[in-house]
């Protein structure tokens, strides 16, 4: 296997999923800007990363449908989620919150180009998105307030995900520690060997 990446992006979590897996895998470092360039165009014609490249030349693609074909790939490492329906149900809710509602909260924060050309206006944009993402988080620290993990009261293909957007977290203008529980998760995550192994492949720090 392959994982195309970018450094600190949601890519993140699928590189942290392959290092509890342990199999053997290769990186292949994709820099901001260069997602729309033909060469990975060639791999992901949307331009995004992650992209995953099986043993067979298949291309996967979006970071949800990775984790979650992880999961199911090798059910012996126990990442997914258990086999009843209300199980089922849990993992794909917070998954699609993550993807649907986290996820491009963020957007407008990082990238206000993308939604307006005044760039007087920037600050507007990204006040607009922290009251977004506030939300999200606020919402995700009442639903962590008795948990180790996001369910299952075990490590799952949802715990590195949420990571990913902690870590993000931490560069808002709102201290973290204001989220205990969410800033309780992502210490917790920081001391696992599979995600310093992610983070020190991918030359970032907490």
């Amino acid at each position: 296997m392959k994982l195309f990446y970018m450094p600190g992006a949601c890519s993140l979590a699928p590189h942290i999923v392959l290092e509890w897996i342990g199999k053997p895998f290769e990186l292949d470092r994709v820099e901001r800007g260069k997602t729309r360039e033909p060469e990975f165009l060639a791999v992901n014609p949307v331009g995004k990363v992650p992209a995953l490249i099986e043993e067979d030349g298949r291309v996967l693609t979006e970071a949800e449908a990775i984790l979650l074909y992880l999961a199911e790939k090798f059910p012996d490492d126990h990442l997914g989620a258990s086999p009843t329906l209300e199980a089922q149900y849990e993992m794909h809710k917070w998954m699609s919150y993550l993807t649907g509602d986290v996820h491009p909260a963020f957007y407008p924060y990082f990238l206000p180009q993308r939604y307006i050309t005044d760039e007087h206006q920037y600050p507007a944009v990204r006040e607009a998105a922290y009251k977004q993402i506030d939300a999200c988080f606020q919402l995700l620290d009442h639903h962590m307030r008795d948990r180790t993990y996001m369910v299952e009261k075990r490590r799952t293909v949802l715990d590195p995900y949420l990571f990913v957007f902690c870590r993000w977290g931490k560069s808002l203008s709102k201290p973290f520690t204001d989220y205990p529980n969410l800033h309780r998760f992502l210490m917790q995550m920081a001391d696992d060997a599979g995600v310093q192994r992610a983070m020190q492949a991918q030359r970032i720090t907490l």
